[in-house]
């Protein structure tokens, strides 16, 4: 049986979560700092992203060369990534490499942010920008976000835009890294085969001198969502892709479980949304996931089909929406909520699949979950529960874009 999570807060405030488990092969780690996209202002959309690249550039001590050698010496399995709420930089390796690994990955934190390194790292994260605005799904996203978050923070976009990266200045990152990457917003959580008295020790003394940074802003109120339809015509695309919106709940909220049971039940495999449009031949996709974030949380999903069909299959996946309520029985609920926990237990079969739920589940709700506890939440989810976040989020009134050789949806 694994051990429970150990939890220490140093006294700078930076947090750790060690889980050892004595039967893996591996170990992983991971620093995952709460913040991200919705910290930043909006003439430095982006600089989160950047920062992220720009940490793999090395520090004041290591060049970028060295670092990324002594990260491949791990064993390749080294990452990062950027999202709304949360930074993440992560890797795993043998159980006899674990002090290059926490070695290696409290360098990387600690960058140095060379103007010789800004430049090409801005051309870079431009040419991504281009790539993924020529890929419809993340264009009507992007669409999408615009229109349901409006000016609220969570609507930036995590990349940022071409014209917000062009100017992000050396200045503005290492303000942002400052204020950002304090210690008390810091948690390493480690995973697998290690000593946690042996990562004890070493972080008293390695992390110590971490410093503070700054307050945490207080968060804006959510919008009231404007249930529009809005089409973006573009006739060089051979197919229509539609994203819609609809409030969700925060992710601390009692009925989150419920939430995402919801979404399954509705949009994963085998959900109603496949019954009703794909295996109709109506659409060749259709998905719905529940997204949450500190304060709030949103019902997202869509689809793509012929242009012909557009407004026909928009019309029948609102007819889903609709007919949620009746959908809603004990063995509906019982499938959803199973396909919930045998993929929580899938992931944490790995260190490095239960490191993020680990490190994620802390950021957003302020303790660790194990994974026993995560399933048995997932499974404790009635037809009750999934009713009353039907009362509390109808799925009605979506905001809605579509993207592509098609006009006047509603």
């Amino acid at each position: 049986m694994t051990p429970p999570t150990l939890t220490r807060t140093l006294p700078n405030g930076l947090t750790l979560l060690l889980e050892p488990d004595p039967g893996a092969q591996t170990v992983a780690a991971g620093y995952f700092v709460a913040t991200g996209a919705r910290d930043e202002r909006r003439e430095e959309m982006g600089a989160s992203h950047f920062l992220e690249h720009l940490l793999f550039k090395g520090s004041e001590r290591v060049s970028a060369a060295e670092l990324n050698e002594r990260l491949d010496e791990l064993g390749g399995q080294a990452n990062a990534f950027t999202g709304d709420e949360a930074t993440v930089y992560h890797a795993a390796t043998l159980p006899e490499c674990a002090p290059e690994l926490l070695d290696t990955l409290t360098e990387l934190m600690r960058p140095a942010l060379r103007p010789a390194d800004i430049e090409p790292e801005r051309g870079v994260i431009l040419e991504e920008i281009a790539m993924y605005a020529e890929q419809p799904a993340v264009r009507v996203a992007d669409e999408l976000r615009a229109d349901y978050w409006g000016g609220h923070p969570l609507g930036h976009s995590v990349l940022g835009t071409p014209e917000t990266v062009r100017a992000l200045t050396r200045e503005a990152l290492a303000r942002h890294h400052r204020e950002r990457y304090g210690a008390d917003r810091v948690t390493l959580a480690v995973v697998g085969a290690f000593d946690p008295e042996r990562v004890l020790t070493w972080a008293r003394e390695e992390l110590r001198g971490w410093p503070a940074g700054g307050p945490m802003a207080p968060a804006d109120p959510a919008p009231t969502p404007p249930g529009t339809v809005r089409t973006v015509q573009d006739d060089r695309l051979a197919r229509v892709q539609v994203a819609l919106a609809l409030p969700g709940l925060p992710a601390r909220h009692p009925l989150r479980e419920a939430a995402v049971v919801l979404a399954e039940l509705i949009g994963g495999e085998n959900g109603l949304l496949y019954w009703a449009l794909l295996d109709t031949g109506l659409a060749d996709s259709a998905d719905l996931a529940h997204l949450e974030f500190r304060d709030a949380g949103t019902f997202e999903g869509g689809f793509s089909c012929d242009p012909e069909r557009a407004q026909t299959v928009l019309d029948a996946y609102r007819a889903v929406l609709a007919g949620a309520p009746d959908a809603v029985t004990p063995a509906t609920v019982r499938r959803a909520a199973r396909k919930l926990a045998v993929s929580t237990l899938l992931r944490a079969e790995t260190p490095q699949g239960r490191l993020f739920a680990l490190g994620m589940e802390h950021l957003a709700l302020g303790r660790p979950l194990s994974t026993a506890e995560l399933v048995d939440r997932a499974a404790r989810v009635t037809p009750g529960d999934v009713r009353a976040v039907l009362e509390l989020c109808p799925l009605t009134r979506p905001t809605v874009v579509a993207l592509g050789p098609v006009a006047g949806l509603h």
